[in-house]
């Protein structure tokens, strides 16, 4: 699907205008630095990194971000400093690993490349997000009497838990694929659940007229999501990790 390669280049020429020698980096990660960007559901993530964040700062790049969120309406970039970068490879290794593995350097240093991942956290954090996407599940369901919220639940969710699942396997030493397909048919072979209610939800991306039992898909997509995390808890126990550096 069509990226938003002109909207990416005006991004980077506002935000080089706003911040000056401020603006260390831009970078974009996730799908759209990949082949698997879906124009409808897939976001745009993007990574700016600055040389400090004083209040001027700020006051520099509201205009920018107004007009990419708000008029663009494309989601709000992740803004750090450099060393806030280097400081939160802790907390955020999901997303750091991510932006390591598959990213552009839109503008500036690539600094992504110098990111150092503490897998042990790592593997914490991809239990807590299946944990936490778990339970959100659950409240959209008790909360949304109509099918068709739970079809726009289902749809947009899937490539983040995907992602979560690609994370499952990594925690395991695997080095899974990114399509789609390939990876969701490993994650049920390695930690044991359906595929098929999966790949209907894939599909629900293509075919907004699909016709299988919406109830019924989203129950099987809350088991596999849970089956994940309780094999990851019982294969990789947190006990383990106490001592780890």
């Amino acid at each position: 699907m069509k990226k938003p390669e002109s909207k990416l280049q005006e991004l980077v020429s506002r935000l080089q205008q706003a911040c000056g020698d401020n603006l260390l980096s831009i970078v974009l990660f996730g799908s759209a630095a990949r082949e698997d960007f879906h124009e409808e559901f897939s976001d745009v993530n993007l990574l700016i990194v600055l040389q400090d964040l004083k209040p001027s700062s700020f006051a520099s790049i509201a205009t920018v971000m107004q007009w990419w969120s708000h008029e663009e309406k494309l989601r709000p970039p992740m803004i750090m400093t450099l060393e806030e970068l280097r400081e939160s490879a802790d907390v955020f290794a999901i997303e750091l690993l991510d932006i390591k593995e598959s990213h552009k350097t839109l503008f500036g240093q690539d600094v992504a490349a110098g990111i150092e991942i503490p897998m042990n956290l790592h593997r914490i954090e991809v239990e807590h997000e299946l944990r936490t996407t778990l339970l959100r599940l659950r409240h959209h369901l008790l909360l949304s009497p109509k099918d068709d919220e739970l079809r726009t639940v289902l749809a947009k969710s899937i490539t983040s838990v995907l992602t979560l699942f690609r994370h499952a396997l990594i925690v395991l030493g695997e080095k899974p694929p990114h399509a789609k397909p390939q990876l969701l048919q490993r994650a049920g072979e390695v930690f044991g659940f359906e595929v098929r209610p999966l790949q209907s939800i894939l599909e629900l991306r293509n075919d907004s007229r699909h016709s299988e039992n919406l109830r019924e898909l989203y129950h099987a997509y809350m088991s596999a999501i849970q089956r994940v995390a309780h094999e990851l808890d019982a294969r990789v126990p947190k006990r383990h990790l106490r001592h780890q550096s």
